[in-house]
């Protein structure tokens, strides 16, 4: 008796834990080969909080820059340079509707990797 009571309070945890995210799961991600910049940008961000995802492979080590903008203009920019690991951040009280994330570097690169989600 006591393990079936277990049982059903732990499947009801698991069933709460895991149904929480996936009905506010969203984003997109974007793949660019061979340019100095990439755009994603879409129109059903449900406002809150925003993460953001970028990495450049190849070419020269120069500085790259990530912006977000949304309806009310930018934020969340940030900078790192093409030979450090991927890197991710947070932008808090995003409005909800439409967004842009650009990350753009100076020189050409092999491949541009961004993605957003919330």
């Amino acid at each position: 008796m006591r393990f079936r009571k277990t049982l059903a309070t732990a499947l009801a945890i698991g069933v709460a834990l895991v149904a929480v995210p996936s009905a506010s799961a969203g984003g997109h991600s974007k793949r660019c080969e061979s340019d100095r910049a990439c755009l994603i940008e879409g129109n059903d961000f449900p406002g809150g909080t925003l993460s953001i995802d970028a990495d450049v492979i190849g070419g020269p080590n120069t500085l790259v820059r990530i912006r977000y903008k949304g309806d009310h203009g930018e934020r969340c920019v940030t900078e790192f340079w093409v030979n450090d690991p991927p890197r991710s951040w947070v932008c808090h009280n995003v409005p909800p509707g439409h967004y842009r994330v650009v990350i753009d570097t100076s020189e050409r690169h092999d491949v541009f990797v961004v993605g957003v989600r919330w």
